[in-house]
């Protein structure tokens, strides 16, 4: 049936016109932002997930540059303590040297005395950003990642102990008990021990040393002290090459951690680009093929418009 008021022809081809420029336009959405879901409307399943995983994405980063943080702490911290195990085992070198009857003292206990001090100046500069390992008793909680199961968020965390290797606040007394011998008679009595004190630190112990070395009356005594402190010290150093080789362990972790985040974050940006990103070869075939079905669309429409100029030719 020819009707001038209800073009069939003419309504198909707009609706088919309109649906290729919807088409189209999504195209070149896809092709200019690059990405196929740039927002809820395009895929609100993809979108959601996608968001999640870049918001992940984010705080990985962010804990990230913690991390460096802290292993720069923990480094320096470490190169610090290696320093002082190589100190400490220069005084044992002198104690070595005082167990003889036959040296000067004196002369050890001043060199004592200066490595002492090396010590408590490495110490005290073995700090990063304010953050000083060696001389506190914190241990900080650090967050190195994020879990998220079922049940939500969860942060994925690791410690720093820090070791108090300097001079407590209110330093212990330190107990020295002195062998003596008499210069006339040669005879010895009592037994020379040294004793920091109860809670002393590695700082306390060695400051006393000289202090102890140089209480003896005689060279046999000074040298009895020496075998005394020596004795004692083993300990000290056990203390600092324990904390040495734990920083090491820890340093490990948070590098670690640091490769395997980089490593994550790269495999998550590629998940996130699966979902949401554009195929650019085929969006751009899609383009060619639907400018070509605007363009039939058009010339389908234009047909399609002059159907009712052909009914006038029915009243001639």
């Amino acid at each position: 049936m020819a009707s001038i008021l209800t073009n069939v022809g003419s309504m198909v081809a707009l609706q088919t016109l309109r649906s290729t420029t919807a088409n189209l336009e999504t195209t070149q959405n896809r092709i200019s932002t690059g990405m196929k879901v740039s927002t809820a409307k395009d895929n609100s399943s993809y979108w959601s997930i996608a968001t999640t995983m870049k918001s992940d994405v984010s705080a990985l980063k962010v804990l990230n540059e913690n991390i460096s943080l802290s292993a720069a702490t923990v480094s320096t911290a470490r190169v610090g303590v290696e320093n002082i195990n190589g100190l400490m085992s220069k005084i044992n070198d002198q104690l070595t040297l005082a167990t003889s009857a036959s040296v000067d003292h004196n002369k050890i206990a001043n060199e004592i005395d200066s490595l002492v001090a090396q010590v408590t100046s490495t110490i005290k500069a073995s700090s990063y950003n304010g953050e000083n390992l060696l001389d506190n008793i914190k241990t900080t909680t650090l967050v190195v990642s994020v879990k998220r199961d079922s049940t939500g968020v969860s942060a994925v965390t690791d410690s720093i102990k820090a070791q108090n290797l300097g001079a407590s606040a209110t330093p212990p007394t330190a107990t020295v008990t002195q062998q003596t011998t008499n210069p006339t008679t040669g005879v010895t009595t009592g037994t020379a021990a040294y004793n920091a004190g109860t809670g002393a630190t590695v700082t306390d112990f060695i400051t006393g040393i000289s202090a102890a070395l140089k209480a003896g009356t005689t060279s046999v005594d000074r040298a009895a002290m020496a075998k005394a402190i020596q004795a004692e010290i083993d300990t000290q150093m056990d203390t600092v090459t324990a904390y040495a080789a734990e920083l090491g362990a820890v340093g490990t972790r948070l590098e670690l951690q640091q490769n395997f985040t980089s490593k994550l974050v790269d495999s998550l940006n590629t998940g996130i680009g699966a979902l949401v990103d554009a195929d650019l070869n085929e969006e751009s075939a899609r383009l060619q093929a639907l400018q070509v079905q605007q363009q039939l669309g058009t010339q389908a429409l234009s047909i399609a418009n002059q159907a009712p100029q052909n009914i006038l030719s029915l009243f001639r």
